[in-house]
């Protein structure tokens, strides 16, 4: 396994580990639970690299993806999908001995995926998982994976997850700020509810079971009086609102702000004009995520940070 690197590998630029077997979710939280007992400490990180080739976009799959998600054409490929395939590689990589902080416990800040062509069900895609830049947070210590999608060796996909593991003093990075702010003029546009198991229904569609998502007894014994739904699912489920058909050049951006407890109810807002939109709670004060959609494309990268005074 990648976890048996010896540790004087750590600070070396290292190829990426084809994994062609992915572990079970069991086998990748057990992992997770042995990272418990790394210090919070800021620290470099090393170059991590995992790689899947010749990954089938499944239709089965991806129909059942879209149903649970909201998207209408179940025959197409949900921008959202390819993050789902590669989340096994990102659970290698942050389990991996050499990763400097502990994995459970971790908070998903924000998302940006960049989808450069259309995807279709039966496609094969190689997927690129590696450790990105690091950002000082005033809650810890924050980080990127970035995740590439290429099919017959050109870029199809680009994504970019933004981790924080809180506590870490003293944190590395230029400081992170949220790109999106609360400024923008929104209209209520739909109420959802979000029923008890729909965070076991996910788990089972994209390999997630981590506890919080689970049970309420699983997600009380880390701090919440009630199972959270998987950021990425609400993610998936605004985008299926406003993204328009056969869109294949698209900038999306997603900044989670406090968790959706299940079960509950959400309210969908968007801009009249323009992609920006928000998920808030029953009442429409507190957000769950902000976010927006543009299209084509821009070239800019990653998230905004402030100049280092």
């Amino acid at each position: 396994m990648p976890n048996d690197r010896p540790r004087d590998d750590v600070r070396a630029p290292l190829p990426a580990v084809d994994v062609t077997h992915l572990p079970s979710p069991l086998h990748l939280y057990l992992r997770a639970l042995l990272t418990s007992r790394k210090p919070a400490e800021a620290r470099a990180l090393p170059t991590l690299a995992f790689a899947r080739r010749n990954v089938a976009l499944d239709a089965s799959a991806i129909a059942r993806y879209a149903q649970l998600c909201g998207f209408r054409d179940a025959n197409a490929v949900p921008p959202t999908w390819p993050h789902l395939l590669a989340f096994p590689l990102h659970m290698l990589l942050m389990t991996d001995r050499a990763f400097p902080f502990a994995m459970l416990g971790m908070v998903h800040l924000a998302n940006r995926i960049r989808s450069h062509a259309t995807l279709s069900p039966g496609d094969r895609i190689d997927l690129d998982v590696r450790s990105g830049a690091l950002h000082a947070h005033d809650k810890g210590q924050a980080f990127t994976v970035v995740t590439t999608a290429r099919r017959d060796g050109a870029v199809v996909w680009t994504g970019e997850s933004l981790y924080l593991r809180t506590g870490v003093h003293d944190a590395l990075g230029t400081p992170y700020r949220a790109e999106l702010s609360a400024g923008a003029a929104l209209e209520a546009s739909r109420t959802w509810q979000v029923p008890a198991d729909l965070g076991r229904r996910y788990a089972r569609l994209s390999g997630d079971y981590n506890p919080i998502h689970l049970w309420p007894v699983t997600a009380r014994l880390f701090g919440f009086r009630r199972p959270i739904i998987h950021g990425m699912w609400s993610f998936a489920r605004v985008l299926a609102e406003v993204l328009p058909p056969h869109a294949d050049d698209l900038d999306l951006l997603v900044e989670f702000k406090t968790p959706v407890l299940l079960p509950g109810e959400v309210t969908f807002w968007r801009a009249a004009h323009g992609g920006v939109f928000e998920l808030r709670d029953a009442a429409g004060a507190v957000p769950h995520l902000r976010g927006r959609w543009q299209a084509p494309a821009p070239s800019s990268s990653s998230f905004h940070t402030e100049p280092q005074s």
